[in-house]
């Protein structure tokens, strides 16, 4: 049972909350004034077609060219208003997001007119308003975050790790640091601290954004940079990501995979690992093998470097182990999984096994996307890939 009595407005949404034997027959008395003030409110035409046996609890309606659906649930009801205008979501404006800014003008004026009619309505029905306060400028919509009641971290003396741009410079609330946008630009604002090594950058008014520490940098600690524009490698840019084989190219190398033989194929799945790990792509060095008994094994030959040895630039690893290679769950990453399994049933098989993404927009996808075009042409050769 719930003794509180509150609503909350957000974007186009009237949340009530309370005790249904409260908050119920005040939803409804609130939807006889929204009908006194010229809407026209009925059940949801969707949910009697789908769902007949929730109809008494939901509701729709409209005022012109703004709509509403509306239903009441166990500790409260809610009203949702949209406008079927300016529309994104192929199945109405019901379901877009932004619903209050992807309204017209005059329409977002009605809507707020409405609104300003249902608060006074349930602040005189004993409701206390529970919205979260319409912050305009990115300034304040920050500063609400660190003024927060519910942040009990303090930003105060943290260590280095948490507060070290991008060249080891350390970083202070109030500075102007400078970072690179989705395509390399240039672009700058003011830092503060959120939580972890995650900083609030304030850019403009309108805009601000959310970066970790070695995201952030100054102009004048290296020549790079202060560089307007700093191009990064991309796979799309590649000429081998746009290569599309023909299907007597497909059926060539994977001929060529089959006749080549379980040993054959062993030696193509090997070199392919070898490289994995040599881009960094697969953190430990994987090896197939052929055993006694004609089955297909797997080794890890290089991996678990130890941590000392690896700080002191040594690559000290583990001795070389068996690996299980046919349970549910290898014991590796997922990434690395996906690529032992992939390998595992193309030497098994001889038939193409992986199918991957390659690069699509300008900037590839991950720091070392550029990269893929060069595995993506390998699997291609040695007839691994779908």
């Amino acid at each position: 049972m719930r003794g509180d009595k509150d609503f909350s407005i957000w974007n186009t949404s009237i949340a009530v909350r309370g005790d249904k034997e409260i908050s119920h027959p005040t939803f409804l008395r609130m939807l006889d004034m929204m009908r006194n003030r010229g809407f026209v409110v009925g059940s949801d035409p969707r949910i009697d077609r789908d769902y007949p046996i929730l109809s008494k609890d939901r509701f729709a309606g409209n005022k012109g060219e703004l709509l509403f659906v509306g239903e009441k649930y166990n500790c409260g009801a809610k009203l949702e208003f949209y406008q079927e205008i300016n529309v994104e979501n192929p199945n109405g404006g019901r379901y877009d997001f932004n619903k209050f800014e992807k309204m017209p003008y005059l329409l977002q004026k009605r809507f707020l007119l409405e609104v300003r009619y249902m608060e006074q309505f349930l602040l005189e029905e004993g409701f206390t308003c529970d919205s979260k306060p319409v912050l305009k400028t990115s300034y304040d919509k920050v500063f609400h975050e660190l003024n927060s009641p519910s942040r009990h971290w303090s930003s105060e003396n943290l260590p280095d790790y948490n507060a070290l741009d991008k060249d080891g410079i350390r970083i202070n609330n109030g500075e102007v640091k400078y970072f690179r946008g989705r395509k390399g630009t240039l672009m700058r604002g003011t830092v503060y601290h959120n939580i972890n090594n995650m900083w609030w950058v304030i850019v403009n008014k309108d805009y601000y954004t959310n970066l970790a520490s070695f995201e952030l940098f100054d102009l004048d600690t290296k020549p790079e940079n202060s560089l307007r524009k700093l191009t990064k490698r991309s796979g799309h840019h590649n000429p081998k990501s746009r290569f599309i084989p023909s299907e007597a190219n497909l059926k060539e190398w994977s001929t060529a995979a089959k006749k080549d033989g379980k040993d054959g194929r062993i030696k193509l799945a090997n070199s392919v690992l070898d490289y994995l790990y040599e881009i960094n792509w697969t953190s430990r060095k994987f090896q197939f093998f052929k055993k006694d008994n004609g089955r297909l094994g797997l080794m890890e030959t290089e991996g678990n470097p130890y941590f000392l040895g690896h700080r002191l630039g040594e690559k000290k690893y583990d001795p070389p182990r068996i690996m299980s290679l046919y349970t549910r769950s290898l014991s590796m990453s997922s990434t690395e999984s996906s690529w032992v399994k992939g390998l595992r049933d193309y030497v098994t098989g001889g038939k193409p096994t992986i199918s991957k993404w390659f690069c699509r927009d300008g900037n590839g996808e991950g720091g070392q996307a550029y990269l893929w075009p060069e595995v993506r042409e390998r699997l291609l050769h040695i007839g691994a890939h779908v």
